[in-house]
C-alpha cells in the first residue's frame, strides 16, 4: 500500500489551492494580529483585547479555521482530489500490479486524514508566529501553551473525522457540487443543534463536542469529561464514514 500512498500524497501536494489558501491564511492572520490592536477595530468588531490577543490569539484564531474555513477549504481540495479521479476512472478500477479497490481507498483515506491533521497543526504553527510578531514571548505562557495545543490536536481530530466524512460523500454522490452543498447544509445544522436545547442530540452529534470544546471553554481547560465522551463519539463517527466508503465503492459498477 505504501506506493499508492506515496502517489497520492504527491497528487494531494501538487494541488496549488493548499499553497494561495495558507498564503493567505498567514496574510489574514498576521494582519488581524496588529489590526484587532487598534481600538477602532476593537470597538468595530465589539472584542476586548485583553481577552483575544496575546497568550489567547491563538486559540481564537483556531475558529476561523476549524469553525468553516477550514472545511469548506477541505471540501473544495478533496473534490478536486476524489471526483477528479472518478471523472477519468482512476478511482474505482485496480491498477495494472492488482491492487483491489479497496486497498486504494485506504491509501486515499490514509492521505487524506494526515494531510488533514497537518493542516490544523500547519495552522497553529501561522498563528503562533503572527503571535509572536505582535506579541514576543508572552504567548508561551505555559498554562496557555498547553491548553491551547491541546485544543488544536483535538480539532485535528475533529477535521480528521470531517475529512472522512467528505470522502464518502464525494464517493457516494460522485459529484462535486453536490458534496459541497451537503457540507453546507452540515454546517448549518451544526450551528443550529450546539444552539438548541436537545441535549439528547446534541449528545449524538459530531460537531457538538468541537463547538463546546472552542465556545464554552475558550480560553478554559477542558474538562475530562467532555473528553471522555466526545473523542470516543468522533472516533464512531469516523469509522462510519470509512466503512460507508469502503461499501460503497464495492458496490459501484463503472
Amino acid at each position: 500500500m505504501y506506493p499508492l500512498t506515496r502517489l497520492y500524497a504527491r497528487k494531494i501536494c501538487s494541488q496549488k489551492l493548499i499553497y494561495i489558501f495558507f498564503a493567505c491564511f498567514f496574510t489574514a492572520s498576521f494582519f488581524y494580529a496588529f489590526l484587532i490592536s487598534t481600538p477602532q477595530m476593537e470597538e468595530m468588531l465589539n472584542i476586548n483585547i485583553g481577552i483575544v490577543g496575546r497568550k489567547n490569539f491563538p486559540e481564537f484564531m483556531m475558529r476561523f479555521y476549524v469553525g468553516t474555513v477550514g472545511i469548506l477549504f477541505n471540501v473544495f481540495l478533496l473534490t478536486l482530489f476524489i471526483c477528479e479521479e472518478d471523472r477519468n476512472k482512476m478511482l474505482y478500477q485496480p491498477l495494472l500490479h492488482g491492487e483491489s479497490r479497496s486497498r486504494m481507498i485506504w491509501s486515499k483515506i490514509y492521505v487524506a486524514v494526515s494531510m488533514s491533521m497537518i493542516f490544523v497543526l500547519l495552522t497553529a504553527f501561522i498563528n503562533y508566529i503572527t503571535a509572536y510578531m505582535r506579541w514576543g514571548y508572552e504567548i508561551f505562557e505555559q498554562t496557555a501553551l498547553i491548553r491551547t495545543v491541546m485544543k488544536y490536536l483535538l480539532s485535528g481530530i475533529y477535521m480528521s473525522v470531517i475529512t472522512l466524512g467528505i470522502i464518502a460523500l464525494c464517493i457516494y454522490t460522485r459529484n462535486a457540487w453536490k458534496t459541497i452543498f451537503f457540507v453546507i447544509i452540515y454546517l448549518l445544522i451544526d450551528q443550529f443543534i450546539y444552539s438548541s436545547n436537545i441535549v439528547f442530540l446534541q449528545k449524538m452529534w459530531l460537531g457538538y463536542y468541537l463547538n463546546l470544546w472552542m465556545f464554552t471553554y475558550e480560553y478554559q481547560k477542558i474538562p475530562l469529561s467532555e473528553l471522555f465522551i466526545g473523542i470516543p463519539i468522533m472516533v464512531v463517527y469516523g469509522i462510519i464514514f470509512s466503512q460507508i466508503s469502503l461499501c460503497r465503492i464495492q458496490k459501484i459498477d463503472f
